[in-house]
């Protein structure tokens, strides 16, 4: 066991983690002035997965909002692989004047950190437009496999030592860490399946490829709607308000009392973009979370919605890249690609 208050302990203490939002701080955003017009065309917003995930499904419902607010098109392109790390690489490797951007997960940050020598620091190289919000992850399996509860998961895992396979989102994803620390506080062996992005996990999940996925309540939740699979657990420590009679892995074994996994939206641009295009990043992109049409959405697929300033989000990286290298290191997990 990891203790939760450790510097390697990994209780995502949400309620610290995220700050009072600040849409539109004031005195943020001020009005460009004579000559410095931006954007002068369209702005590039990477998803450094396959479409279907957190990252992407967050892009494409804010991006024709940012579209309307910056005044040129806000055009989204997955580029996936390696856990998100191609796709970030492209962004931190891109011109920094703000028309490339990332919406990622929380994945950007932590899959380098699984990796030696990490390829790159997210912290170091890339600077926050905003936190957009955070999502749960769930524990889900097909609808005709034998669990019908947790307590028939735990019991169902304990009996098939290295014979069930869980997918992920990729190598260094949460989705793939979630099923990794599952096994470490447990004893479970489980055999990892990386994909592009926890939607063609959950596909193959579906077509019987893998028995379980640890995946993002957003990629799951038309699949939880359709009955075609069967939510078991909440990740996070709470229960989820759509779903009050899903217990969370915490509270079904003391084992897993610390078990704590999340994700987050967050859009972030190359580190020497200058201030003029991430203050309006951050204002379109607070525009468009608020929008009254989008907050139905949102709360269906479970976002919690944050809209930080440009230097919490900092503030916020680096202080979860921190907490996580303690975390990977402590537990020895390591990435292949």
């Amino acid at each position: 066991m990891i203790p939760a208050d450790s510097p390697g302990g990994f209780r995502m203490r949400r309620r610290h983690l995220l700050a009072a939002p600040a849409l539109l701080a004031p005195g943020l955003v001020a009005a460009p002035a004579r000559g410095q017009a931006w954007p002068d065309r369209p702005v590039t917003m990477v998803v450094p997965f396959a479409p279907g995930g957190t990252p992407d499904i967050a892009a494409r419902l804010v991006a024709p909002r940012m579209s309307q607010r910056l005044g040129q098109a806000v055009v989204v392109e997955n580029r996936a692989g390696a856990g998100s790390t191609i796709g970030t690489r492209s962004v931190i490797q891109a011109r920094p004047d703000g028309h490339t951007v990332l919406m990622g997960s929380i994945s950007f940050m932590m899959a380098p950190l699984t990796m030696a020598p990490p390829p790159f620091d997210s912290a170091a190289s890339l600077r926050v437009a905003s936190l957009l919000g955070t999502v749960p992850y769930v524990l889900i399996v097909r609808a005709d496999a034998p669990p019908r509860d947790l307590a028939g998961f735990h019991r169902w895992v304990a009996d098939n030592p290295g014979r069930l396979n869980y997918g992920s989102a990729g190598n260094g994803t949460p989705l793939h860490l979630g099923g990794a620390i599952y096994s470490l506080l447990t004893g479970a062996e489980l055999v990892h399946v990386a994909y592009r992005g926890s939607g063609p996990a959950i596909a193959d999940l579906l077509a019987g490829q893998v028995q379980m996925v640890f995946a993002d309540l957003p990629a799951a939740a038309p699949h939880i709607a359709a009955g075609t699979v069967r939510l078991l657990a909440s990740a996070v420590q709470h229960r989820l308000p759509g779903f009050p009679q899903v217990p969370t892995m915490a509270e079904s074994d003391p084992r897993l009392a610390d078990y704590d996994i999340y994700s987050w939206a967050m859009l972030v641009a190359p580190k020497a973009t200058p201030d003029l295009p991430v203050q309006r990043l951050h204002e379109a992109l607070a525009e468009a979370g608020r929008a009254p049409e989008l907050q139905p959405r949102f709360a269906e697929l479970g976002f919690d919605l944050v809209l930080n300033s440009p230097a919490e989000g900092d503030a916020l990286l680096a202080r979860e890249q921190a907490k996580w290298a303690a975390l990977i290191r402590r537990a020895g997990i390591k990435a292949e690609f």
